[in-house]
């Protein structure tokens, strides 16, 4: 029997004064030969942690997967906010001083959940665990089979976001950081999530779930919402290296706002515009005025948590994540693409 793929394959490019990200998936359908699924699945089994049985009975937080929200809110309250997606789910924001959390709630079930924050009990994971210290419990594969699915990792996958079962029911996508070699925030999904974001190049047999284009007014919520998100967890990354914590700029975001959505109109990815201009000139176009300032932009991501943890395995969009000369900060969302302005003053 032969089947379909569908192919999400990441380039990273590297340009001026900071790094850019594109990715291309204009890739044509390719037909693969099927891996023995019980084999696979023997594979998945042996990757969880040997005291796995009572981790789950205990207070691990992604306990709350595929629970009614209500029992998430009894723990951890009412959220902060409420944000729309691309996926047919919301996003409940919890954020404090304590913690950040990203809820995806859907039909009143919690089916995902992100966060970046060390205070959370993620056993048998913890954020800020060394690379080497992970490897001794879980065995980052290059292929992991989910029913009708089964997704290859490439090495870059491997490295910066290999994916592990909890259950047979949950997983847990690793962002690792390449420089420091830790564990440094986790996305908690149930099957369905996993099956909607498509998050590595993907064999499948059978129908595919897929979700429908956003109204524009709709998209407008959606892309809100991501600058909002993308903000708040530069600071959350920021505050691990114990730096300043950003404030943000109307003007900076409505720059970063124009050029990602020229990026779009005029089919072009890069820091200066098609008629030449840079950064400095949409800065000053905003009037937004500074001492020092960069830039950020990356395309074709999944959503906000996945931009940060992207700029955060690259050196030059990590310099401008930290950056200590930088008091403010602008994004600007439009469709797939995202901009950070950073402005010192």
């Amino acid at each position: 029997m032969k089947f379909k793929i569908i192919a999400v394959i990441f380039f990273l490019f590297v340009g001026i004064t900071f790094s850019v990200f594109y990715f291309d998936q204009d890739e044509e359908p390719k037909e693969a030969i099927y891996h023995n699924k019980l084999v696979q699945t023997t594979e998945i089994k042996e990757q969880f942690a040997k005291d796995h049985t009572l981790i789950e009975q205990q207070d691990a937080i992604w306990k709350y997967i595929n629970q009614d929200i209500e029992t998430f809110q009894s723990e951890f309250g009412d959220p902060l906010r409420k944000d729309p997606s691309m996926y047919n789910y919301d996003w409940w924001i919890y954020k404090n001083e304590n913690y950040y959390i990203q809820v995806a709630v859907k039909n009143n079930k919690v089916i995902s959940i992100y966060s970046n924050s060390s205070t959370l009990d993620f056993r048998p994971l913890k954020i800020g665990q060394d690379v080497e210290t992970l490897e001794t419990t879980y065995t980052f594969t290059k292929e992991i089979e989910v029913d009708h699915l089964k997704f290859k990792l490439s090495e870059q996958d491997l490295k910066q976001r290999p994916i592990v079962p909890l259950s047979e029911e949950v997983f847990a996508q690793l962002y690792l950081d390449q420089f420091s070699n830790k564990l440094v925030g986790i996305r908690m999904l149930n099957k369905e999530v996993l099956e909607i974001l498509k998050p590595y190049e993907l064999f499948y047999w059978g129908k595919l779930k897929e979700v429908d284009a956003p109204s524009e007014s709709k998209m407008e919520e959606i892309e809100l919402s991501i600058e909002k998100q993308i903000f708040e967890i530069t600071n959350e990354v920021r505050k691990v290296y114990e730096l300043e914590t950003l404030t943000w700029d109307d003007q900076a975001a409505q720059a970063a706002k124009n050029h990602s959505k020229d990026m779009v109109k005029e089919n072009y990815f890069s820091h200066y515009s098609q008629n030449g201009d840079g950064l400095k000139e949409r800065l000053l176009a905003a009037n937004a005025y500074y001492l020092v300032a960069g830039e950020n932009i990356a395309a074709h991501y999944i959503d906000g948590p996945a931009v940060i943890h992207g700029w955060l395995n690259s050196e030059g969009h990590r310099e401008a994540l930290l950056k200590e000369d930088y008091t403010h900060l602008g994004v600007g969302v439009y469709q797939s693409y995202y901009t950070q302005n950073f402005l010192g003053k």
